[in-house]
């Protein structure tokens, strides 16, 4: 039993000097990051940490992934947010729904979100926190 683990094991040494050290993990990858065709419905919650945000939309076909928020604009009590996801590189021409939850850091003063997608907005009006 102790040859086969030793040959195992010196298998795998020989493996690893061959082949070279074993790279890091690497970061996520970039994606093309686009506006989902529309927003649908949102939902808003005051939290300690910020404003939690509930976004459900349509993308134009299959393979979008990981959807978010980004925060495009802050005026006075006004935040508007961005609604994109991946696009894939190639897809079934179908609709298909998204749906994302960020937490957003916004001023506390923030009354009123705007949710852009590509073919419309939605805006929220928020209640005091």
């Amino acid at each position: 039993m102790r040859r086969k683990i030793f040959a195992f094991t010196g298998s795998i040494c020989l493996l690893m000097a061959v082949a070279g050290p074993v790279p890091a993990a690497s970061p996520v990858t970039a994606c093309d990051r686009q506006p989902v065709m529309q927003v649908d419905s949102a939902r808003v919650s005051v939290e300690p940490d910020g404003l939690f945000v509930q976004v459900f939309g349509v993308a134009e076909s299959a393979g979008w992934n990981r959807p978010t928020l980004i925060v495009s604009q802050q005026a006075g009590q006004t935040a508007t947010v961005e609604f994109v996801a991946c696009r894939p590189e190639m897809s079934a021409q179908v609709l298909t729904p998204l749906q994302t939850e960020v937490t957003l850091d916004l001023p506390p003063d923030t009354r009123k979100l705007v949710i852009k997608a590509r073919t419309n907005s939605m805006t929220i009006e928020i209640n005091a926190r």
